[in-house]
Formats: C-alpha cells, structure tokens, sequence
C-alpha cells in the first residue's frame, strides 16, 4: 500500500508543480550585495534591472561603493516557478581605482515574501578572468514604479 501511495505521489508531483503559478521576475530590485571576508568591502549597493521572455530572464546589474560602479549585462533562466539563475556577461559602463578588476558575477535568487514587498536573496560567485572572486550573498526588493 505505501508502494502505491509513493509511486502515485511521484507520478502526480509533476503535475501539481506544472500547475503552480510561476513568478514574474520582470521590473527593477535594489538593495545589497554582501562579500565575505577578503573582499574589497563586506556591502555594495545593487540593482538589478530584469526582463523576462516565458523562462528566459535579460537584463542588466549594477553594482556600486563610493564612487566605485559597474553596470554590467546579464542573461539568465528560471530555475522551476520561483527561482532564477543569471550570469553577467558584458561590462557596460564602469570606474574603478586603476589596481581593481571587475567580477563577472553569477546567482541563483530565490523569492522570499516577507512583508508586502517580493524580495529574491541568494548566493553568487563570480570570476574576473583571471581568478575567481570573493563569493557572497544577494538581496534585493522589488521596487515600485514611480510616476
């Protein structure tokens, strides 16, 4: 009987999960990128500026200390309804102090609802070519159109 109740579960869970609502990741998210220890800093401002096509996500990130920024290109997919994973892959507009080199950053941010806002949190890592970066984490609300 368990036998049967599993392999019923199994053969229905892609249904149900078919038929959950998936999560419009499209519009404008701000708040913080944190680095671990080792990083230049331990906090940056960000931004994310998405677009989304059915699973595909577009868009552009833009990361800034002081008068340190990037703004950078992304591309990226769904990963199931309410999650997404993005990689950057061109450096659009930046400064930087002549010792520095930008990481190409990659995440997986997941929607978090807390309060009324949708937020996505994840991790990222990230490479500049030449090694790999400080890793950290991602969070980010959704911010409402203004007028």
């Amino acid at each position: 009987m368990k036998l049967l109740f599993s392999i019923s579960c199994l053969l229905i869970a892609p249904f149900w999960l078919a038929g959950q609502d998936v999560f419009d990741f499209t519009g404008t998210w701000e708040g913080i990128l944190t680095q671990e220890e080792g990083g230049y800093t331990p906090e940056y401002a960000f931004k994310l500026v998405l677009e989304q096509d059915g699973m595909d996500i577009k868009g552009r990130s833009f990361v800034k200390y002081g008068e340190i920024y990037a703004e950078m290109e992304l591309e990226g997919r769904l990963i199931g309804n309410r999650a997404i994973h993005w990689e950057e892959i061109k450096l659009l507009d930046n400064w930087k102090h002549e010792h520095m080199e930008w990481c190409y950053k990659r995440a997986d941010l997941f929607v978090v609802k807390r309060g009324a806002k949708p937020k996505l949190e994840g991790p990222w890592s990230g490479n500049t070519g030449e090694a790999d970066c400080v890793p950290g984490k991602i969070k980010v609300s959704r911010v409402s159109p203004r007028a």
